[in-house]
């Protein structure tokens, strides 16, 4: 298989090159330097999805998850305050779990709402099967910016083998919400993306045309192996052979926040290999700029990964990239 593209990093640590280096950096391959504070952030507020997909490490892990803990939210508003007052661009109130689960997201939503500043905002992925018509007026009204709805397929049994969920119940619970949408003259904007599979790539366009009549875009994402993680069946599903990864910029731009307010490197990291710090005794910015995330940041700069998430990590290189759909 052709190699994927190589992609040159965005960023570059200060510390790690000389001044003459930092320039060069800067000026001919207009790289920034390291963030002092993540572009965007992710937080658990709940520990739980009930859906199983095959490409998730959800109910596969060694790591024994607890189900349905919630975040605090007397921890959730110190940390919706600092976001507030620095360079986050998005604030999104999911992370290795359903979102619709957590009954107090509306209320978490509310709170970020009235205080964002221009040029941020609120986005959360959903598999929709869970979401019920209270959830998804409340959210919407409550000042939700964008929802991106998983669904994996669009022929019922492939999409139960995918997700271990009933396709036709999602959609329903779909289309109310874009009803429910216009009926409430509400502005958070719906999408749906999928990942792009041996199940799904037959279906494209016939896929493309089923949300369009629901006046729904869809993206397509790249699958990925998820850190290595042994017991999902990426491969098994990918369209083409997966490829180690090129360039990342999870560690200079994200920060994955659990519901107790410990950090993960990545998101998928659902082990919790690479703890970062933790957010409920130190603020996101001591966090984002302590010496373990820096060490990280170096190793991964230098391509010394070996026993880190990012030590054979992989994806489907010719599948289309779109950022997590934005």
């Amino acid at each position: 298989m052709p190699a994927s593209k190589v992609r040159m990093p965005n960023y570059y640590v200060p510390e790690l090159v000389s001044p003459f280096k930092q320039w060069k950096y800067r000026v001919f391959d207009k790289r920034q330097a390291m963030p002092t504070f993540p572009e965007h952030v992710q937080i658990q507020t709940v520990s739980h999805c009930n859906a199983n997909c095959i490409f998730c490490p959800n109910k596969k892990t060694s790591l024994e998850i607890p189900i349905g803990k919630r975040m605090s939210m007397e921890l959730w508003k110190k940390l919706i305050d600092e976001i507030v007052q620095s360079p986050v661009r998005r604030m999104s109130p999911y992370l290795m779990n359903e979102s619709t689960l957590d009954p107090d997201l509306p209320e978490r939503i509310a709170y970020f709402a009235q205080r964002k500043r221009p040029g941020q905002y609120s986005k959360i992925n959903s598999h929709g099967n869970a979401l019920n018509e209270r959830m998804a007026l409340e959210i919407m009204k409550a000042g939700l910016d964008r929802i991106n709805f998983s669904v994996q397929g669009i022929d019922p049994d492939d999409y139960f083998k995918v997700m271990s969920l009933k396709f036709e119940k999602t959609v329903r619970n779909i289309e109310r919400m874009i009803e429910l949408k216009k009926e409430h003259n509400l502005k958070t904007r719906i999408r749906v993306v999928m990942l792009v599979t041996r199940y799904l790539e037959p279906h494209i366009a016939e896929v493309r045309e089923f949300w369009k009549k629901r006046g729904v875009k869809i993206h397509l994402n790249q699958l990925e192996n998820r850190g290595h993680h042994d017991k999902i069946q990426s491969d098994a599903i990918a369209v083409h052979e997966l490829q180690t990864y090129s360039w990342c910029d999870r560690l200079f731009n994200q920060m994955y926040i659990l519901y107790d307010g410990r950090t993960v490197m990545c998101c998928a990291d659902w082990e919790q290999t690479s703890m970062m710090g933790d957010v409920s005794k130190n603020t996101i910015r001591e966090v984002w700029n302590n010496d373990t995330y820096k060490d990280y940041r170096k190793r991964y700069l230098t391509g010394n990964v070996k026993g880190l998430i990012c030590d054979g990590c992989t994806k489907d290189g010719d599948a289309p990239d779109e950022d997590d759909a934005g």
